[in-house]
């Protein structure tokens, strides 16, 4: 999600682990290259992104995102293996440094946003 004086929409993320022996998925999804854009000033979103191929106690550097960022076809899957899209929530809308202390501790208690140097 974008910053701003008011936060933009929150993303979400969508994991699928396959049952059957075997199948073939396809991702289809938008904002891989171009972020959702804030207004008056307000942050951009994020990126989306996708991730197949993996089990569920596999490192990152297992999980392979497809070539053309948005769109992949054809992809082959064995039990066990797993497809993640993270949308990326909308962006955001006026200054940041004008959204209340009060609202970003609730995005915080809420694990909307996570403490970094940059906030």
């Amino acid at each position: 999600m974008g910053k701003g004086k008011h936060r933009g929409g929150l993303g979400a993320i969508y994991e699928i682990e396959l049952l059957e022996e075997e199948a073939n998925a396809f991702l289809f999804g938008e904002r891989g290259k171009f972020a959702p854009k804030g207004v008056i000033e307000g942050e951009e979103g994020a990126l989306n992104q996708f991730y197949y191929g993996y089990e569920a106690n596999d490192p990152p550097e297992k999980q392979l995102s497809p070539p053309l960022t948005s769109k992949i076809t054809g992809i082959s899957l064995k039990r066990g293996q797993r497809v993640r899209l993270e949308t990326p929530g909308g962006g955001g809308f006026g200054k940041s440094s004008e959204r209340s202390l009060e609202k970003l501790n609730y995005d915080l208690e809420q694990g909307y946003v996570t403490e970094t140097k940059d906030d």
